[in-house]
């Protein structure tokens, strides 16, 4: 790897609810000559609960934090082969840091080692892409000060209509008033990190990413400074080589959409997809979000029946998330640990109540 890929190459972060565009932004990006970005693998977090506290990173800790990362198999949807890391390269790698690295330098060097189906040049930047991180943005923009943010929204309604597509893979629970609710959730967070840090953040809706891409992806490039080269949008020609690369058919399932040219077949898709009551709901959930982010609400008023129903996951959205984020401060394991046995509660709750 070349040297200049070592300690001062810049991060960004790409955040977002699940099937809200993420992974398309990240294809674009990762096309790019000039940046690397990993197939998803929420890694990092982890790493850092472990290794937060070190201060001489001398050898025995460097195999450690390498060892780490390869017996790390929590994640049943995302898999270490998918990085395609050559341990003993890697390893090598980060000896070089040897007593001069932070943590934040060695966080970084798993992402540049990462594969991509690209062709590179110099890189000029490194990305990050786990959904799972949205609710730890503020816990990111602590440990990488220096870090900007991309926050892609997507219509509440139709990030809904694409988690309940995938609900046999048991991602997450699709229950209406628990994924609206988280969806409120991310967007007011982006909203208060975008209004504390407005030179680190960028908002964008996936509708608009995929009918002015022409205007959105040059002003993304430019506020990670890198140069903007249209050659991102010819992504979709590398769909053999990703498919033979990856064999895997969660792939096509999760992303057969992204094997083509960025078009807006997953737009609206709710108004087919959700009746009238259930849109109500939705529309009443997201609340003034959907206005401040341009999704049209055809009932603005307040439902007190729908409210008091929608109320029991409601909350239990709001503390899922709040012991997540406090769980993440955790002894790693401890951390990962709980974050498995929290997923009982909600899918325990949707086995009760889900066809109701």
């Amino acid at each position: 790897m070349a040297k200049s890929l070592k300690k001062d190459i810049p991060i960004f972060f790409i955040m977002g609810r699940p099937r809200s565009g993420t992974t398309l932004l990240s294809t674009l990006f990762d096309a790019h000559p000039n940046v690397k970005i990993p197939p998803e693998f929420p890694i990092m977090l982890p790493l850092y609960q472990r290794f937060r506290k070190v201060k001489n990173w001398d050898e025995a800790t460097i195999l450690k934090f390498v060892d780490f990362i390869f017996q790390h198999n929590v994640f049943i949807h995302r898999t270490l082969e998918n990085l395609k890391i050559d341990r003993a390269a890697f390893a090598a790698d980060l000896l070089t840091l040897k007593g001069r690295g932070s943590i934040r330098d060695f966080l970084k060097q798993v992402n540049l080692h990462g594969f991509s189906i690209f062709p590179k040049e110099e890189i000029l930047c490194v990305g990050d892409k786990n959904p799972v991180y949205s609710i730890y943005t503020e816990r990111f923009l602590k440990i990488f000060p220096d870090a900007r943010f991309i926050c892609i929204v997507r219509d509440y309604r139709d990030n809904y209509v694409s988690m309940r597509k995938l609900a046999d893979l048991k991602l997450e629970a699709p229950i209406l008033t628990l994924q609206v609710y988280r969806w409120r959730y991310v967007a007011k967070l982006f909203l208060k990190c975008k209004a504390k840090y407005p030179d680190r953040f960028f908002i964008v809706r996936y509708e608009d990413l995929v009918t002015k891409q022409d205007k959105i992806l040059p002003d993304l490039c430019k506020f990670i400074n890198i140069p903007f080269n249209s050659s991102v949008f010819e992504f979709y020609r590398k769909r053999e080589e990703t498919m033979k690369t990856y064999s895997n058919p969660l792939v096509e399932r999760f992303h057969g959409s992204l094997m083509n040219p960025i078009n807006t077949s997953r737009m609206d898709l709710w108004k087919k997809e959700l009746t009238p009551h259930e849109v109500c709901i939705a529309d009443q959930i997201a609340g003034k979000y959907a206005d401040i982010f341009n999704y049209h609400r055809d009932d603005t008023r307040f439902h007190p029946m729908l409210f008091v129903k929608s109320l029991p996951m409601v909350i239990y959205g709001n503390l899922i998330f709040k012991l997540y984020v406090w769980g993440s401060y955790l002894p790693s394991r401890l951390s990962l640990w709980l974050s498995i046995k929290l997923l009982v509660l909600v899918r325990t709750y949707h086995h009760i109540f889900g066809k109701k």
